[in-house]
Formats: C-alpha cells, structure tokens, sequence
C-alpha cells in the first residue's frame, strides 16, 4: 500500500519521452492567398482611376474571394494533408494565375500588373516546390499566358499590340528557367542546411548520452539538475535526486565477465526509465551509479519511489548471466534545500547511499531536510 503512494509508471520506449503533438492543420492565409489579395487590391486601383468596369472588377474580386475560401477550407478541415504535397502549392498557384490570365484577357489595361504578379508568384513557389513542379508550373503559365495573347490577337486584330505581347511573352519565357535553376540552387542550399542541421543535432546528441545504456550522461545531468535548481528557487517547488548503486557490481563484473556486466546495466537502465514520469530525469552518473531527478517530489515521494525501484530491480531476472539470478540495490535520497549548491545536494545523496552500504546494502537512505 506505502509503495501505491508513489507517482505512476510511464511506460515509453523514447530515452527523452518527449510528447509528440499530431500533426498541425495549417489554418493561416497561404502565400499565395496573400499575393490573389493584393492582386485584387490592384485591380480596385484600377477600377477607381476608371482603367477597368465596375463588373470585371467585382467579379475578379469574386474569384479571389472563391480562391481564398477554397483553399482556407481544405486546409481547416485538414484535407490538403491527404495528398503528398500538402501546402497545395501548384494548384494554388495555377488557380491564382488563371484568374490573373482572364482579368488580363478580358481587360487589357491590367496587363500591366500581370507579369510582375506572375514573377511574385512564381517566387513563393521555388521555395516550396521541386524542380519537376516548377518546371510543370512554368509550362502552365507559358502556355496560359500564350493562349490569352493568341485569343486576344485573333479578336482584337490589332498586329502591333500582338507582337508587343509576343514580346512579353518571350520574356517572360526567358526569364521562368532562370528561375527555375535559382530554385534548383536553392533547394540544394536548403538540403545542405537540413543535413548540416541533422548531422549537428546526432552529435550534440551524442554528446549528452551515454554510449552504453543511451541515458544522459554525468555532463547532462548536471545541466538538469541546474535547471531544476532554478526553477525550484523561482517558483518555489521542490525537487528530489535518487542516487542509486547497484550492489556488488565490480565483484559480478570481475566474476561473470564485462558483457554480462553491461547486460546488467542495460537492463535496469531500461526498467528504472520505466518507473519514471515524463517530467523527470534519469541518466548514468558513473560506472554502475545512476542519477534520477524527480520534480515536483518532496523527500517522503522521492523515498517511495525509490523503494519501489529497489523492489521492482529484485524481480529483474539475470538467470542467464548471474549465478544468484538478481541484483540489489543501494539508493541515497536527498531533497533540495532553497539555496544551497547542487553539488552540496549531491554530497547529502552520496552520504545516504554511503550509509545504506554501511547498513548492509540492498536498502534506501535518506538525509532530512533539517
């Protein structure tokens, strides 16, 4: 029943048991929303300085306003996650140039915003598409822009006018693959960043573990138990460390030999990350010691819980590597004091396991706060 006291178990396989949210829907106005906006701020200019009928302009306003909703909707009820490319760039893209395409054709006063918008555009998307799809969106766009300048060519009969959009349009077709290698090279640039990125994060990793059991290591540790040292003296909540020793454990490595030492090692380090909440902390402090930190566990907690690991460690069956099948343990319980140095709370913990081993091991000492 004393041992029921204690905080549950947590049972998880990741060493840093951090939560992994799901996935976020994204609920923001898309980029490319943004750019149709604008667009449709232009086309108001254009109206209100008489470049453009109030009709083309309220149904191009009408268009935008459709785009936005439709593309907002699919992403709020989380629909553009089922396709692979969820930011639905390229249908984003090509809707919003369509639209600009028809304001154009059938007002040509507005053709002057085209390209530029065109260009804008075409940037959000080299930062989010691949080469393939940049290469799919400029043809998309050539041969838009292209079927507009021969409609409009056919019907208005003006052969100067066409070649000055023939003009554009060649333009514009030289400028999109130039683009297209600027994205290539950024996207390189980008995959050299994430893989920097990685490989910095594997070795900070590394840095902080320890090689054998993959627990945090006696520089981790430390950092840890500062960060609780804060955050007990600003907040005002108490803090607990287990020192724990594994009984015997030159004598069992002498005898049976390193690999079933580690074996030893491994397997408590596992149970013993079991018995632990997500906001606590344990890690290999040295040789076969190991340190856990438990927050919001004043002394009578700390104590419980370190008695039930001594118990739960009992039952670890070693039948294949250890003559006696089981290990014990030796544990030291301190509380942190407001003010004092980490390593005097420490020195208190290692002074209780030195006394659970001087009483005759397999037992849990304490030092009081007073």
């Amino acid at each position: 029943m004393l041992l029921d006291e204690a905080h549950e178990p947590v049972r998880s396989g990741n060493l840093d048991r951090r939560k992994i949210p799901p996935p976020a829907r994204v609920q923001q106005i898309s980029p490319v929303g943004l750019i149709s906006l604008l667009y449709a701020f232009s086309l108001f200019i254009f109206y209100h300085q008489g470049f453009i009928s109030g009709t083309s302009f309220i149904g191009a306003a009408a268009a935008v306003l459709c785009l936005v909703i439709v593309f907002y909707g699919l992403f709020r009820l989380g629909l553009n996650t089922r396709v692979p490319e969820s930011s639905l760039m390229l249908p984003q893209l090509l809707a919003a140039l369509l639209i600009m395409l028809t304001v154009a054709y059938l007002e040509r006063a507005t053709q002057i915003a085209l390209v530029p918008f065109m260009l804008i555009a075409f940037s959000f998307g080299i930062f989010r598409l691949s080469t393939p799809s940049l290469i799919l969106l400029s043809a998309g766009c050539l041969g838009m822009y292209l079927a507009m300048i021969l409609m409009r060519g056919h019907n208005d009969g003006y052969f100067l006018s066409f070649r000055a959009d023939l003009m554009q349009w060649c333009v514009l077709a030289l400028t999109l693959p130039a683009m297209i290698l600027l994205g290539k090279q950024i996207q390189n640039l980008r995959q050299l960043l994430k893989a920097t990125r990685y490989q910095l994060e594997h070795y900070e990793e590394k840095s902080i573990r320890d090689e054998l059991t993959g627990l945090y290591n006696r520089r981790r540790l430390q950092a840890e138990l500062e960060q609780a040292r804060v955050q007990a003296d600003e907040k005002d909540v108490p803090f607990s460390i287990c020192l724990i020793d594994i009984d015997h454990f030159k004598q069992i490595n002498d005898s049976n030999g390193h690999l079933s030492g580690d074996r030893i090692l491994c397997d408590f380090a596992h149970l013993a990350r079991e018995c632990i909440r997500d906001s606590d902390t344990f890690g290999r402090y040295g040789g076969d010691e190991f340190l856990q930190i438990l927050s919001h566990t004043d002394l009578k907690g700390a104590v419980i819980h370190a008695e039930r690991l001594r118990v739960y460690a009992h039952f670890l069956d070693f039948q294949k590597v250890l003559a006696q099948k089981h290990i014990s343990l030796s544990i030291g319980v301190a509380q942190y004091r407001e003010g004092e140095k980490i390593a005097d709370l420490i020195a208190r913990a290692d002074s209780a396991l030195y006394r659970a081993k001087q009483l005759g091991r397999n037992r849990v000492e304490w030092i009081d706060l007073q």
